[in-house]
């Protein structure tokens, strides 16, 4: 089974910018379980770890310590998740550094400023950069989400959560 853990930034996200990862991850494929910031055993054993969009763009610094988790589950071979503004996130702890990323229109001029060394990537959906994956919020990062899943899953897999996602 995979983990996917969901990093939730300070303060918590609110739930309705968790809905993306939710309605993918939350099925029997799946160990889905949200980790507080500033906690870290479940960032140490994620297979996946999708960054909760924070609930203001200008709280997207996270702790040093957090940073440092991220990036170290990056080396271990975790697969890290941005979607909508969870870009500003994973760009403020160093994961997005010469990387092509995609996000929201209405982001991408302010996450270029903030973060001169990401790669915009403008009119792309998602963009999968193994181990980064990144996505523009709404449809976009639902595809994303099952993209991963066809990735590592399968595409039978990938299908019979995308029926379950239209009923």
């Amino acid at each position: 089974m995979t983990t996917v853990a969901v990093l939730l930034p300070p303060p918590e996200a609110l739930p309705a910018r968790l809905s993306t990862y939710r309605e993918v991850f939350a099925g029997p494929v799946f160990d889905l379980a949200f980790a507080a910031a500033g906690t870290f055993d479940l960032l140490a054993e994620a297979d996946i770890l999708a960054i909760a969009p924070p609930v203001r763009r200008d709280r997207d610094t996270i702790t040093a310590d957090e940073a440092a988790a991220l990036r170290d589950a990056v080396r271990r071979g975790c697969r890290i998740l941005a979607v909508g503004e969870a870009v500003f996130t994973a760009a403020a702890a160093g994961l997005l550094d010469g990387r092509a990323v995609s996000t929201c229109a209405a982001h991408a001029e302010e996450l270029g400023r903030r973060y001169p060394r990401v790669r915009l990537a403008p009119g792309v959906r998602y963009v999968d950069d193994d181990p980064i994956f990144t996505a523009a919020a709404g449809r976009p990062g639902v595809e994303l989400c099952l993209h991963l899943v066809r990735k590592y899953h399968g595409a039978a897999t990938a299908a019979a959560i995308a029926r379950s996602l239209s009923r």
